[in-house]
């Protein structure tokens, strides 16, 4: 028997053993603990409909999260991270201030992580001005 007789004797069992091979590899790798950094874009909410927002700065906030490969690679295929900020309160033109916790995050279930923090863009400054 020559080698190509050797090397493509029985070819379907082996392609099922490589198979099998690189799905244990996925499975074992991405049952590790890991850290991500994540944009979450803010959206505003609840505004009055004669105003309208001219700028939010900064327009996203960086969050750090850390969690199994498996919930990140998750986190990562449905869109990543939002934050909403409820701006109902806001009756007239102006600047203000928001402070953003992991409460406005509304896409992601922050429980199902080992941790979640916001590390920069948690102070936001919202430009408000009437529609015309």
């Amino acid at each position: 028997m020559s080698l190509k007789d050797k090397l493509f004797a029985n070819l379907g069992w082996k392609i099922v053993a490589i198979l099998l091979a690189l799905v244990l590899w996925f499975h074992v790798a991405t049952e590790k603990i890991y850290e991500m950094r994540f944009p979450a874009r803010v959206e505003v909410s609840g505004l009055a409909g004669e105003l309208e927002v001219e700028a939010i700065e900064p327009g996203s906030a960086d969050v750090s999260v850390i969690g199994t490969g498996k919930e990140l690679l998750q986190l990562m295929l449905s869109g990543g991270i939002r934050a909403r900020i409820d701006v109902s309160p806001v009756s007239r033109p102006g600047v203000y201030d928001y402070e953003m916790g992991l409460a406005n995050l509304y896409n992601v279930d922050v429980s199902s992580f080992k941790n979640m923090t916001i590390l920069s863009g948690n102070h936001l400054k919202l430009v408000v001005k009437s529609r015309t």
